[in-house]
């Protein structure tokens, strides 16, 4: 090949190689686009379940202050506590706001989840943009693995159950893991790809993910789901004796039953119900799926991520439909 035909050659490949260079520059933007998509839908999901575990909590403090105010209504036994029954001693504690229940230990345990994500989640922002890994300060993951554990506690004694000691063990380091993770890779002092990132991350997620759905409640009697359940239906029989009460009382009138009966219903209208907590088991799964296809990149992995990110706003607008009825 002659001088003049190298040069031919070389001018000629100059566009493809720049071509290639600017389809890497796109892909790597766009990337590093859907990884900040996912860091801001996490953001919204600790919002939206903050939401609803308030508003599960707020039921659960409520029910326990109307059991209580039922049985001195009607001569019965109080409503505190897991058997629905007040001790003698208990007399001189009717006037003490109810304890937390199952939802203030589930919503800890969320809390716990999402703090480990969130900060897992800096560094796979930092690792799509290409930049070396920092990490950012914050609790280490033996404090939140202590702190979650502490909740499931707190959500057994609250009638919530018992988690299998293996699923209960991976979550638990699962959440540990993802905390740990970005001082893990900053020591080391490489700039790690995105792919390989997540697959490091990935069976930690997937075990973070299984223990939120333990104590969420995956079905019906389950986890804190079926705490609340169990509530729900003590407070039935509570209200269903001062119904059957204010009927036997030949002193009201028709009018009076009417209201009564009214305004027993209407406090209910805001009960937690399985569709509250399908959303939120929903939101759960769509997380998990999303961080799996940012290892593959993408169309997949912005399908998912927009799943992710509908999930998170199916709660958000669940919560607000509620408040609003």
């Amino acid at each position: 090949m002659t001088p003049t035909q190298r040069r031919t050659l070389l001018l000629s490949l100059a566009p493809l190689v720049a071509a290639g260079c600017g389809g890497r520059h796109r892909m790597h933007h766009r990337a590093e686009g859907t990884v900040r998509r996912f860091a801001a839908a996490l953001d919204g999901a600790e919002e939206a379940v903050d939401g609803l575990i308030s508003r599960m909590d707020a039921f659960e403090r409520d029910a326990a202050a109307e059991e209580e105010a039922i049985a001195f209504a009607t001569g019965g036994a109080g409503g505190r506590g897991t058997g629905g029954r007040a001790s003698r001693g208990e007399q001189g504690s009717r006037f003490t706001p109810a304890p937390a229940g199952a939802a203030d230990a589930a919503g800890r345990v969320l809390d716990a989840a999402f703090a480990a994500l969130e900060d897992y989640s800096e560094v796979l922002a930092q690792a799509a943009s290409g930049r070396r890994v920092v990490d950012a300060e914050g609790l280490n993951g033996q404090q939140l693995a202590r702190a979650t554990e502490s909740a499931l506690d707190a959500l057994r004694r609250s009638g919530g159950g018992s988690i299998p000691d293996a699923e209960r063990r991976a979550g638990l380091q699962g959440i540990a893991a993802l905390a740990d993770l970005p001082q893990a890779i900053a020591r080391q002092g490489r700039r790690p790809t995105e792919s390989a990132v997540v697959a490091e991350a990935q069976p930690h997620v997937a075990a973070t993910a299984a223990l939120l759905r333990a104590a969420i409640g995956a079905g019906p009697g389950q986890g804190a789901r079926g705490a609340i359940a169990v509530r729900q239906s003590r407070l039935d029989a509570s209200q269903g004796r001062l119904l059957a009460a204010i009927r036997r009382d030949r002193s009201l009138g028709p009018t009076a039953r009417y209201e009564a009966f009214r305004s027993i219903a209407e406090a209910r209208d805001d009960d937690p119900d399985e569709e509250a907590f399908d959303a939120l088991l929903a939101m759960i799964a769509a997380t998990e799926q999303a961080h799996a296809a940012l290892g593959t990149g993408g169309p997949d992995a912005e399908a998912k991520v927009a799943a992710f990110e509908l999930a998170v706003l199916a709660l958000r607008s669940y919560n607000e439909a509620s408040r609003r009825g």
